[in-house]
């Protein structure tokens, strides 16, 4: 009988070792490529997604300023779609394409010509690794490509990453801990996240078929910003960074149009 017990207590030990190893490895292995479906089909009205992580689906709730400067500009039609899940990180996101049956839906009714991709934040605030959140956004920017959809990536933003690892819970500090142990990724580590994006852009030979929003051209004045573009957990954009923002995004879709011209 005691043989019993010690066999048991090992099997399930055993067991357990295994499953802890395979949640450990799914949490931090990129993803795994997924043959794209095709979106929906093109109409006479220029369509932009706004796809992401919580910037996106906050984003739905502002007054969009992207498709008033744009029809004031091209004289057509605008129509900005967002949908976006909040916490998630960049594979999370790529993942939720395929199985999460409104987002699917989302790109299947609607044909975009455009779409901006707020993904990353949370890969920097999880301390995922760089090769997870490169495989991820060259996973995303495929999907696109494939559909002709040109993708417009949102660079990682200048957000008070100190803050936000310091207002977290006890438990998810020593999970941040030790993600940055088994990805070597720094508590401050946006700079590292951007730097890999240009990897994989340059890599991957995207330069002509990808844009990026860079940081630097709305959010380049760190103390002032967190103050006038953040809302008080100085993590997401208040109205007026919103407004920031998108009169930068419908720039960068203007100058995309003029270009095909």
């Amino acid at each position: 009988m005691k043989r019993v017990w010690i066999f048991s207590i090992l099997l399930v030990s055993c067991s357990s070792i295994i499953l802890v190893f395979a949640a450990y490895h799914y949490y931090y292995a990129p993803p795994r490529y997924r043959q794209p479906y095709q979106t929906g089909f093109p109409d006479d009205t220029l369509r932009i997604a706004y796809i992401g992580d919580s910037w996106a689906f906050m984003h739905k709730n502002h007054d969009c300023l992207i498709e008033d400067i744009l029809e004031d500009t091209i004289h057509r039609p605008v129509k900005v779609h967002s949908y976006g899940i909040c916490g998630l990180t960049s594979k999370e996101i790529y993942y939720n394409l395929f199985y999460n049956r409104d987002f699917k839906s989302f790109f299947q009714k609607r044909k975009y010509d455009y779409c901006y991709i707020s993904v990353g934040i949370n890969d920097t605030f999880k301390k995922m690794s760089i090769s997870y959140y490169k495989k991820s956004m060259d996973c995303i920017i495929l999907f696109l490509l494939t559909n002709n959809i040109h993708p417009i990536i949102q660079e990682i933003p200048d957000y008070n990453i100190s803050k936000a690892y310091t207002n977290q819970k006890f438990n998810k500090k020593i999970l941040r801990h030790l993600s940055m142990v088994v990805n070597g990724t720094p508590l401050d580590c946006k700079q590292q996240f951007r730097d890999a994006l240009d990897e994989l852009i340059t890599e991957k030979g995207y330069q002509d078929k990808v844009s990026i929003i860079r940081y630097k051209t709305w959010n380049n004045d760190y103390a002032n910003d967190l103050i006038h573009l953040y809302v008080s957990n100085q993590m997401h954009l208040n109205k007026h960074g919103y407004h920031v923002l998108d009169s930068i995004i419908a720039t960068e879709i203007i100058s995309l149009i003029v270009f095909k011209q």
